[in-house]
């Protein structure tokens, strides 16, 4: 096991302990994971002296443990897309929580000035970003209301693991952000913008979310039900899969499994899945990996004038004229 204690004061200071806790170097602030610990990248950039970020994207191939002690006032969000091979344990070392869904894919807010554990077992993929943004940045650009919610959710948050869930539209962007290519001449400043678009898609997320009483007036095992339901949804894109087997799999009925997957992403199962594969088919056509009635194939349409059909009242845009403009 790899053990990393710090203190978070910012990102390209956390990075730069973890290269000497692994005896590695870093180039240009990119840790290229060694040997004995995995295989992948962590990227870590200090945007101004209040705002920094970590962008971590590795497959382990043994156990990770990161132990974040009381850092400097300030706010983490982490946006998480994990494939969990055994367990997780996260929260304090005195009060740890076994965590055995083999996918999170969530929205965690604590506040930096809390201690925080994390422990990942060999086997996983981690994709996550992480965001630290100081108390008082966050107060020069919040309304007041919203940033006592925001700082009580966040000490709060720290204790009982409360969190938000990634939709179609994080994991879209966080894609993008996962897929940015080293040589890349504007890399930082996609990246920066990728970032800043995800923490309005947050904050805009966490009103909804707190005007609608979620997660509060729905219990913690339907919620993470749903999650269950949107990673299937997000990962099958050839068919979409029977009401009826989607509910046997949560276990609800399927006008329970419709009416909270409703409530807590937004879009109806079908919706949903049906954005999830056109996104798909989109990355597809502008990466150049496959033609138009390839990409259409791919998702689960048999007839391309269906597929363009559809691609457009999506997008607003036909397919053939997507490649044109690639």
């Amino acid at each position: 096991m790899v053990m990393y204690s710090f203190q978070l004061e910012n990102f390209e200071k956390w990075i730069s302990g973890l290269a000497l806790q692994l005896n590695t170097t870093l180039n240009d602030r990119i840790l290229t994971l060694p040997s004995h610990l995995g295989s992948g990248t962590i990227c870590a950039r200090n945007v101004n002296q209040q705002l920094s970020y970590a962008v971590m994207n590795f497959k382990l191939d043994n156990d990770l443990e990161l132990n974040r002690e009381p850092g400097l006032p300030g706010f983490v969000i982490s946006f998480n897309l994990v494939e969990v091979q055994k367990e997780l344990l996260v929260g304090h070392r005195q009060q740890l929580v076994t965590d055995k869904r083999p996918f999170r894919n969530d929205i965690f807010l604590s506040d930096a000035q809390d201690s925080a554990y994390l422990r990942v077992s060999a086997g996983s993929n981690v994709k996550r970003l992480l965001i630290f943004c100081s108390h008082e940045l966050a107060r020069q650009f919040l309304p007041a209301e919203l940033y006592d919610k925001i700082a009580v959710f966040a000490r709060e948050n720290s204790i009982g693991g409360n969190q938000l869930f990634i939709n179609l539209s994080h994991r879209t962007m966080l894609k993008e952000l996962f897929e940015l290519k080293p040589g890349d001449p504007l890399r930082n400043v996609r990246m920066l913008s990728g970032i800043m678009h995800l923490i309005e898609k947050f904050l805009y997320t966490f009103v909804r979310q707190e005007q609608a009483a979620l997660p509060r007036t729905v219990k913690k095992n339907d919620l993470e039900s749903m999650q269950h339901v949107e990673q299937i949804l997000s990962g099958k894109l050839e068919g979409f899969p029977s009401l009826e087997s989607l509910a046997q799999e949560v276990f609800m009925s399927t006008s329970k499994l419709k009416n909270l997957f409703k409530q807590v992403y937004g879009h109806t199962l079908y919706d949903y899945y049906n954005k999830s594969r056109l996104q798909r088919a989109k990355d597809l056509l502008i990466t150049g990996q496959c033609s138009i009635k390839q990409a259409g194939s791919e998702i689960g349409f048999s007839n391309l004038s269906h597929f363009a059909k559809a691609f457009r009242k999506e997008f607003g845009i036909l397919p053939r004229d997507l490649v044109k403009g690639r």
